[in-house]
């Protein structure tokens, strides 16, 4: 399997670079996992039951390594919409005057008004710049609306509108010289009310936009230009989009609002004090429930109704629950659904419409204990990562066809139209919520104002699943390590809390059940259920999953357990070498938590997600593997590549097997949905496709593009298959490990439910069930820029059913035994016992690094290390002004004692964290980069071996940072033996180097320069780049050009060429990057940095000799012998220095052969007899003499004259340099031995 970390071997006479810590993932060799496949065994040989995958997963005690400790944040960025209004056609109506109105959000803008018109002609203009979240600005409705204007009113003929990610996702994210149908949503049996021409382009700073192609001949066809991403039918019809929202459970009880608290104070209320109700907005239009009074889990079965076009030119629908307050409304939660994701868009059988539920969706945002004011608010509008889970909604989404909106209307359109006409479509209490549902009740002065609200009405509630299918799950934990901990938080005693939903909250409530709200304090509908049947498959007794009182697991039959979800607070202790940094000393006992919780049985979606999500990250890890021996050039790189897709091809045939024998087993299941069976159909269907490719991929014989092209195409499939991974209906919550100081939530992180669900089947477990995970937590809402890791934890986590229980502990490392209890849900263990502990020293040799991030204003840094492993903390020295610098520095930190069993500790030991900084003389050093690492691990028995060098991917936040080059070794010291480790090298300035073994051996290079000119140099400080200069910088050597006096008048340097010695590592791949940088030289001295630019790889300019021209084979023909005659008639004249195999015969030669076995040559020709028109023989050298000239004229020097100075300096150096290449060339091809 690819990618997984197995025992090293030591290396002979290898000197190959290992990339991106592929030390502790494997060699870029071809992994043993294919040895099979590439002997020739048939993977189609399988049985027909045979489980997904038939190869070997090694069962690892750790998680993956991850070089990305933390994504960066959100931010706002500009974006900008522009629109070109060119004119509109076959509008309805006589004697209109029509302009066309643009809204884009809260922005309007206007074309002019032609008069007396039913085609007018615009051709104007509209920029709308927006600045704002990725999340919000594509869900931007561009609304085009052709209005008939009027002194006293105006009147709407048609509109348009698509949303701005339509638009982004097309090619060169722009539609251009398209038309726009108008439809009237407010009467859809009216048809097409006209066309409007435009073009639409969606930009994010920094796009490369594209001119759009030219306007075609007046005469187009409309229909085959409408404004419709390519694959849409032309003819759209009418559907209705059903949102039927049932309930909600686990909502936040408490209010946000001021006067509730103080409320709250005075009285001791402890009911919920929210009063929630739900937005759907979907394509501009808006709908919300009832509100239901002072419930954490209210009952609403209403359904919201959207009549729009199908397939809809809006790519999401957003579902927020919100509280009403007394001053204003505040959002608790939102979710997302991606149209994609619940449909199907091909042709036949094999498409869906979008179906979801009925099912639950999970909810999160900001900490439930949220306040007014707090930045992390935006977190419920769906803005970034939810640090809290926030409830859960239990829903259901239908679409019905319309017959083409020009039949007679359906039942369900008169009652819509019946219900809207008695005032049903608003809330309960008249009220609107603030920023949500408010688009609803305006805009109704015009006609387009009709279509902005949505249709509410009541549905009955589905039938709710037996007791049987609530699960009783337990989640396991122990802490193993806990370092990197912020100072300013560990002054006082710290724990860490691990939730599940509600299920571990300390800040929720776990005493006796609510009373339910009296009858005069929530009003029933009219179809609205019992309060016994509000929880999903509950009786009378059963209490909603916000409560973790015992009459739950009564209730289930479970085994008596009180949960403990927080480790023992401890207070921690300063990392040695650096005071800024603490952790918690736990040798040699490790404390366990303990979660139980009961949800619904679907933990089938949790599976088939696992089961695809193991193929996708095969073939992913696969795919990188045989594009990094492409990038080596390595001959093997495509025979892996088609034995990859072979073994893509087994693993998507064993999904589709066990796919046909869910749907057959449990097709008439009732807890399956609709979505559940046609996701599993589709699922089956898109890998049949995708194994087809594959398979005629790797069939394919080798065409021009090669291995490239292959590699192309198989990166489309690892998209395709990962858009298949996401299960959009939510089961069990994501879990959340918090990190408490003084009971206040300081650190988060947040791990999906999924990556730690048992399962039986080694295939569809969680990539992180049974395994030691590394968690960096982190600072929830808006974080600083800069190193914002709160605490680094490593911790042990397993998540079942309790019926699976017992196998808790399974994959536990050896050397850690439970100090009371077993692997039993009953009596789980309280905290682990490490028996052994083994004192070791690490050596950090850190070499150099390449590509940082200039931080500084000339472009340049100042960077340093800082490297951490447990207790312990070094740093290198601060090398100046560079963006490659080389160490050369060996950090040891001794004395680090590991528990656990010494096998276990080889293979799989703690992760090094290294930070790169950059210094400053005033203020904090600047955050560069940040990465982990494997060390590798010699034991006192083994003989040492010196480390190989990793390169290791640096990056800031979600940016790329650099790559580090280092080797990190861990050595067992015993004291009682005596051991012959090497000896550290101490250089100058008292700290040591790497060993002369590690280092790589250097060989001696020159780099030579061209400096040729600059062109399109932007403005710096809103100035004109005027004295350019720049700098070449390698291996800690510098060249420099010349400056440019003038750069506007000539952008050229004065010296051409220039070179420097440098001495580089033997191994290419070791070669440090070559910076450019740029600086314009201003008045009094002063430098201002233009731009920079890194080249990683030296490989492309390295001069490789070309190989010697073999010797010519000499051979004993007889040459050809030619006339004086024949010489004559043929013009036969070389130049100097052209090799020739013809003689000329004249009458003083003499022709001698020599007998071969070859047969002789032909007799020699007799000279033709003279013509009676020959001429003289005086005269015969004459024309002899002009044909000669007339040859020599291609090949001989001419006489120099003015006008061909003045050529050579108007040809450039390019074209000379060209030109001499050429014709080296043919005279390489001249000097060739003839029949080569």
């Amino acid at each position: 399997m690819f990618g997984m970390k197995g025992k090293k071997k030591k290396k002979e006479d290898n000197t190959d670079l290992v990339m991106v810590n592929m030390g502790a993932l494997g060699e870029l060799a071809v992994p043993s996992e294919y040895s099979s496949l590439l002997e020739g065994e048939n993977s189609e040989d399988q049985p027909e039951g045979s489980p997904v995958r038939t190869r070997i997963i090694p069962n690892n005690k750790r998680a993956k390594l991850k070089t990305l400790i933390q994504k960066s944040e959100g931010k706002p960025q500009s974006f900008q919409i522009s629109i070109n209004i060119t004119e509109a056609r076959q509008l309805v109506g006589e004697n209109i005057d029509p302009s066309v109105v643009i809204e884009i959000g809260d922005e309007k803008k206007q074309t002019s008004v032609k008069e007396g018109t039913n085609a007018p002609f615009y051709n104007e203009y509209f920029v709308f710049d927006f600045f704002a979240h990725k999340e919000i600005f594509f869900d931007k409705v561009i609304k085009l609306t052709v209005m008939h204007s009027k002194m006293l009113r105006s009147f709407c003929i048609g509109s348009f509108k698509l949303d701005a990610w339509t638009v982004y996702k097309q090619p060169g994210h722009q539609f251009v010289n398209k038309w726009a149908m108008l439809t009237n949503p407010v009467d859809i049996s009216t048809g097409v009310k006209g066309y409007v021409k435009c073009d639409i382009c969606v930009s994010a700073k920094g796009d490369n936009m594209q001119p759009g192609p030219k306007a075609s001949d007046a005469d187009e066809q409309i229909d085959k230009n409408l404004l419709i991403p390519e694959g849409f039918p032309s003819e759209r019809p009418w559907a209705r989009f059903s949102v039927k929202v049932y309930r909600a459970e686990g909502l936040p009880r408490n209010n946000s609002s001021i006067m509730a608290n103080v409320t709250k104070a005075f009285i001791g209320d402890n009911t919920a004090l929210i009063d929630p109700y739900v937005v759907v907005s979907f394509f501009k239009r808006v709908g919300r429930t009832s509100t239901q009074k002072s419930t954490a889990d209210p009952v609403w079965n209403e359904q919201i109704v959207f009549t729009e076009m199908f397939p809809p030119l809006c790519q999401r629908l957003k579902i927020q629950v919100w509280d009403e307050g007394s001053m204003s409304d505040v959002t608790i939660g939102t979710h997302y659904f991606d149209l994609r994701r619940i449909s199907n868009e091909q042709d036949g059988d094999r498409g869906f419409l979008p179906t979801f539920g009925p099912a639950w969706i999970n909810l999160y945002g900001s900490a439930r204990n949220y306040s007014i004011g707090d930045d992390t608010v935006e977190l419920n509008e769906g803005i970034g990562e939810g640090v809290s889970y926030r409830g859960r909604v239990y829903m259901e989404l239908t679409v019905e066809i319309l017959s083409g909106g020009t039949g007679p209307e359906s039942k369900l359109s008169k009652m819509v139209k019946k219900d809207a006409k008695a005032g049903k479509a608003g809330g309960k209490d008249g009220k609107t919520p603030a920023g949500g549902a408010a688009a609803a009740a305006g805009g109704a002065e015009d006609d387009k104002g009709k279509a902005a609200a949505a249709e509410v009405l009541p549905v009955e509630p589905p039938p709710f699943p037996d007791d049987h299918n609530n699960e009783s799950f337990f989640l396991f934990g122990a802490l193993l390590e806990a370092t990197l901990i912020d100072r300013r938080i560990g002054d006082r005693a710290i724990n860490f809390e691990f939730s599940l939903g509600n299920y571990g909250n300390v800040l929720e409530p776990t005493g006796a059940p609510l009373p339910a709200p009296s009858p005069s304090r929530r009003r029933r509908r009219p179809l609205e259920v019992p309060d016994s049947s509000d929880t999903l498959g509950s009786s009378p007794t059963r209490m909603s999953p916000s409560s973790t009182s015992t009459p739950l697991l009564a209730e289930q039959q479970d085994p008596p357990l009180v949960s403990k979800s927080t480790t023992p607070p401890q207070k921690p202790c300063i990392v040695e070498g650096n005071k800024y940094s603490m952790y918690l000393p736990m040798e040699k006992q490790k404390p366990c938590i303990t979660l139980l919780s009961h949800w619904e049985n679907r933990t089938y979606r949790l599976h088939n997600s696992n089961l695809l999500e193991n193929i996708a990250v095969l073939f992913e890890e696969g795919v990188a593997t045989v594009a990094e021996l492409h990038r080596k050039s390595d001959p093997g790189t495509e025979l892996l590549l088609r034995t990859i897709l072979k073994e893509f091809c087994m693993d998507a045939r064993g999904f589709i097997t066990a796919a046909q024998a869910k749907l057959k087993t449990e097709m008439k299941s009732s807890y399956l949905t609709q979505l559940d069976r046609k996701r599993l159909t589709m699922c089956k269907q898109e890998l049949e496709s995708m194994m087809d490719e594959a398979q005629s991929l790797g069939e394919r014989k080798r065409k021009a593009g090669g291995v490239k092209e292959m590699l192309q195409k198989a990166t489309k499939l690892t998209q395709k298959l990962r858009f298949l991974v996401e299960e959009p209906q939510h089961t069990v919550p994501d879990m959340f490990v918090w990190l408490l100081s003084n009971n206040k939530r300081v650190a988060y992180a947040r791990v999906r439910a999924r990556d730690l669900m048992f399962s039986s089947s080694q295939e569809a477990r969680g990539t992180h069930c049974g395994k030691i995970i590394t968690l960096f937590l982190k600072t929830p809402g808006k974080r600083v820029a800069g190193f914002t890791v709160q605490a680094k934890v490593d911790v042990y986590l397993w998540f079942g059913t309790c019926s699976d229980s017992n196998h808790m502990l399974d994959d536990l490392p050896a050397g850690f035994n439970p100090e009371t209890g077993g692997a039993d849900a009953s009596c789980p263990p309280k905290s682990l016992l490490c028996t052994e502990q083994y004192e070791f020293e690490m050596r950090c040799h850190m070499y150099q690094a390449r590509g940082l991030i200039a931080a500084d204003n000339t472009g340049l840094s100042d960077p340093f290390a800082r490297v951490t492993y447990l207790s312990n903390s070094q740093t290198t020295n601060v090398i100046s002004q560079t963006l490659s610098p080389t160490w050369n520095q060996c950090l040891p930190m001794g004395r680090l004692m590991l528990s656990g069993d010494l096998q276990h500790i080889q293979e799989e030991p703690p992760r090094i964290v290294i930070e790169v900084y950059d210094e400053d003389a005033l203020g904090k050093a600047e955050y560069l980069g940040a990465t982990v690492a494997v060390p590798e691990v010699r034991l006192a028995s083994d003989a040492y071996t010196p480390p190989t060098l990793q390169y290791s991917s640096l990056h800031c936040g979600s940016q790329p940072g650099g790559d580090l080059l280092a080797a990190f070794e861990l050595l067992q010291i015993q004291k009682s033996t005596k051991q012959s480790l090497p000896a550290l090298e101490e250089g100058e300035g008292g700290f040591y180097t790497v060993p002369a073994n590690i280092r790589p051996v250097l060989s001696t290079y020159r780099l030579e320069v061209l400096f040729w000119g600059l062109r399109e140099l932007k403005k710096v400080q809103f100035l004109s780049v005027d004295r350019p200069q720049v700098f070449i910088e390698c291996a800690g050597k510098t060249l420099r050009s010349s400056v440019i006096q003038k750069y506007k008048s000539n952008p050229n340097f004065t010296t051409l060429v220039d070179a420097i010695v440098l001495e580089l590592p033997e191994n290419e791949l070791l070669h440090p990057p070559l910076s450019i940088t740029v600086v314009d030289w201003r008045a009094f001295g002063r430098s201002t940095l233009v731009g920079n630019h890194i080249i990683n790889n030296l490989k492309a300019f390295k001069y490789t000799p070309p190989p010697a021209l073999p010797a010519p084979v000499e051979t004993h023909q007889p040459p050809k012998v030619l006339t004086p005659e024949q010489l004559s008639d043929e013009g036969l004249f070389q130049s100097a220095g052209e090799a020739s195999s013809t003689v000329v015969l004249t009458s003083e030669d003499v022709l001698i052969t020599v007998e071969e076995e070859a047969p002789p040559p032909p007799p020699l020709p007799l000279p033709p007899p003279l013509p009676p028109a020959q001429p003289t023989p005086e005269k015969q050298p004459r024309k002899k003499k002009q044909n000669s000239g007339h040859s020599w004229s291609l090949h001989q020097e001419k006489k120099r004259t003015i006008a061909d100075e003045s050529a050579e300096c108007v040809i450039d150096w390019w074209s000379k340099y060209y030109a001499s290449v050429e014709k080296q060339a043919k005279q390489d091809v001249s000097l060739l031995p003839q029949g080569l």
